[in-house]
């Protein structure tokens, strides 16, 4: 991640751990066993580049891009939802009407490397 306050640490704890709540983006980590469960990226700004680099650094991570970008601009221009599943990842976007972004990625299938 380029953006230095958005840059996540090597190493954490287990349990619901926000890593950013600064207005814009609010990052969640839901971690056991020292293993990621589920990533919760908030954003009230969708459009905006800070968000769009945070995104891009797990889009790029799972080689998602061209199916998480079209979920994202599917809930986004509909202000609904959309789901897209890139090798077992469910990237779950929910867009509201006032524009507040909610994206959870979650393991569906398949095991997370050791």
């Amino acid at each position: 991640m380029r953006l230095a306050a958005y840059k996540l640490p090597r190493v954490t704890v287990d349990g619901d751990v926000t890593f950013v709540d600064d207005g814009l983006i609010k990052l969640t980590m839901q971690i056991a066993d020292s293993r990621v469960l589920k990533i919760t990226i908030v954003t009230t700004n969708p459009h905006s580049s800070a968000y769009m680099q945070v995104f891009e650094g797990f889009e790029f991570g799972f080689n998602a891009v061209s199916t998480w970008i079209q979920n994202y601009e599917e809930s986004t221009s509909t202000h609904g939802s959309a789901r897209g599943t890139v090798k077992g990842m469910l990237a779950d976007y929910n867009t509201t009407a006032d524009n507040v972004l909610t994206v959870s990625l979650t393991r569906v299938s398949g095991n997370a490397p050791a």
